[in-house]
């Protein structure tokens, strides 16, 4: 006896697989044309170029140029703080010594960081990575400076964050002719005079 019931759709593991590598090929294709050009030069029909596959086969995987943008973008972020896996750092020590690499990746990938980490979709994007890093540097200051209270653990956090944040990354390269090195040195530089300045005085 068969049943009339519905069935269950079936979803073949390769056709899954073809279609994440198809989007990362479509993906990568976008990385390409902004390292090559700018984020304005994106469009669904040079991306298809690039990726060598139809433009009907990016609007099957991404319905709009902006939607294509933003899981480009996300995309770049996951890969650079490690997505859901991220590790954050235990101390401001272990935070300045990841800024570092961070700051070599960047330079890596000047074209990307500028012209889409700045952008308004990756201002959106970027938002709750920098309430994460906000919300940790707040933690590491009381561990490391228990007498400060709530109120300025915050403001001083914030002026950390904005130390090392990708706009004075961007600012400090392109207004002073900073590299990575020479960026990496002056926010670390600038924070540690911060941290002086909150150790207790030893003056009687």
């Amino acid at each position: 006896m068969t049943s009339d019931g519905p069935k269950a759709s079936y979803q073949s593991p390769l056709r899954a697989r073809l279609k994440e590598q198809t989007s990362l090929i479509i993906l990568d294709a976008v990385g390409t044309v902004i390292r090559q050009a700018d984020l304005a030069a994106v469009s669904i029909a040079e991306v298809a170029r690039i990726a060598e596959v139809t433009e009907q086969t990016v609007y099957r995987h991404y319905g709009t140029r902006d939607e294509l943008i933003r899981a480009f973008i996300k995309w770049h972020l996951e890969q650079a703080v490690g997505g859901p896996d991220i590790q954050l750092p235990r101390t401001i020590d272990e935070l300045l010594a990841w800024l570092e690499t961070r700051y070599a990746a960047w330079e890596a990938d000047r074209q990307i960081v500028s012209e889409t980490y700045l952008s308004a979709i990756g201002r959106e994007l970027r938002q709750p990575l920098y309430e994460l890093g906000y919300q940790n540097v707040i933690r590491m200051l009381g561990n490391e400076h228990p007498e400060l209270d709530e109120a300025t653990r915050r403001i001083i956090a914030a002026a950390m964050l904005t130390l090392m944040s990708t706009e004075n990354f961007v600012f400090l390269q392109r207004n002073l002719g900073y590299d990575a090195a020479a960026v990496h040195a002056s926010v670390v530089t600038a924070i540690n005079a911060m941290r002086r300045g909150l150790a207790p005085s030893e003056a009687g």
